[in-house]
This record gives structure tokens, C-alpha cells and sequence, in this order.
């Protein structure tokens, strides 16, 4: 193994690369029934979706892709970011022969240091409930856990943020709204985003919209 190197997506390494090394990484995740809405999207996909201001970096051991991670910005519409531009953090994997050793921490870090440089102070990430790897990943590294969400393969998930500077809200407040996410969307929604009845997801989003947590 040479030095892992973390540098932004060279043009010798395709999106379609990106997209197998996401299968290759997440091979646990479908062996425990967890299919990943991102690891789906072609490498096509992946590059509508990163547009023109986000940002792609892999790590590197020697020639072979090892790792990567992504960024997006959007505009937020939510309790915890609404009207202000939002990071997101996409298209993460770690070749498991390659976890432990602090790529992760890096990849993280060099996607900060861009987030920062384009004036914003917040970014987000998802993941299903039950992946306990990467929701232990993002706790260590100060995100609180926001919304719950029906996904639409065969899980619900959950939204994380860090804020880069100062969390306004308070650990009570955010776990409160959290709960009720989570009961209002496993209310109206069974895994997979199927909707229960009509009747239940009218009141359920009626419901959201007051709150603010949709």
C-alpha cells in the first residue's frame, strides 16, 4: 500500500468509476438489506447532480481509487436551514479494505475546506437508520441527527447537520423535532416511500408543513 493521497476527481477517473467503486463499498450494506438511493444514480447521474459548483475528490493508493466523497450546495427550505445555502455531502465509499485508516477524516476535511471557501457555514448528509457504520462517523464528527424520512428504496432514513460555526438550536429542541418526523413520516409511509392512505398522508403533510419539518 503506497500513501493515500486525497486530491479532487482527476479527469483519467469517470464518473461511471465513481459509481462502481459506490457499489463496491456498500457491497455490506446490501448484504443487511440496505440499498442506497446514491449508490443507484450512473456516473452520468453523478455529474447532473454535482452541477457546476460542487466538487468531487477521490483517495488514492497509487492508480486505484480507494475512496471518494462529494459536495452539492442548495438552497434550504427547512426549519434547520431555511432560506440560507446549504452543503451536502453525496456519493460516499470506502473500499472496505480501507476503512480504519482515517481516509474518511480526510475526504471530510478537504470537502470543509471547499465549503468554506464558497462562504458557507452548514452542511448536511443522509443515510438510512440502521447503517450504526456511517451514523457513528457522522456523530464523531459533530453532526446532530435533524429528520427522518421515507426513502424511496427499502428504508427510512435519516438527515444529519453540522454546523460550522455555532448550532443555533438547542440538543432538547432538535431532538424534539426529530421525533416528530420520525413518528409523522413512519405514520404516513412503510419503507420503500408507499404511502399508507390518501387520508393519512393529507393530514401527515398538513401536519409537516405547520412544523416546518418536511
Amino acid at each position: 500500500m503506497e500513501e493515500i493521497k486525497i486530491i479532487p476527481k482527476p479527469d483519467n477517473i469517470s464518473y461511471d468509476d465513481i459509481h462502481e467503486l459506490l457499489l463496491e463499498a456498500h457491497k455490506k450494506n446490501y448484504k443487511n438489506g440496505i440499498v442506497l438511493q446514491y449508490t443507484q444514480k450512473t456516473g452520468d447521474q453523478i455529474k447532473e447532480k454535482l452541477g457546476e459548483e460542487g466538487q468531487c475528490w477521490v483517495a488514492m493508493d497509487g492508480d486505484k481509487v480507494v475512496g471518494t466523497t462529494s459536495v452539492t450546495f442548495f438552497q434550504g427550505k427547512n426549519w434547520w436551514n431555511k432560506g440560507k445555502k446549504v452543503a451536502h455531502g453525496c456519493f460516499t465509499g470506502i473500499l472496505n479494505q480501507y476503512q480504519g485508516l482515517g481516509i474518511m477524516e480526510e475526504l471530510n476535511q478537504k470537502k470543509y475546506d471547499y465549503i468554506v471557501q464558497h462562504g458557507v457555514d452548514m452542511t448536511e448528509g443522509d443515510t438510512a437508520e440502521t447503517n450504526k457504520t456511517v451514523l457513528k462517523v457522522f456523530g464523531r464528527d459533530g453532526f446532530k441527527v435533524v429528520s427522518y424520512f421515507a426513502a424511496k428504496n427499502n428504508h427510512y432514513s435519516v438527515r444529519l447537520v453540522k454546523w460550522l460555526n455555532c448550532c443555533p438550536f438547542s440538543d432538547k429542541f432538535i431532538n424534539r423535532r426529530f421525533k416528530t418526523a420520525r413518528f409523522l413520516t413512519r405514520m404516513q409511509y412503510k419503507p420503500g416511500k408507499v404511502e399508507r392512505s390518501r387520508i393519512i398522508s393529507f393530514f401527515c403533510n398538513a401536519v409537516k408543513r405547520i412544523l416546518l419539518i418536511s
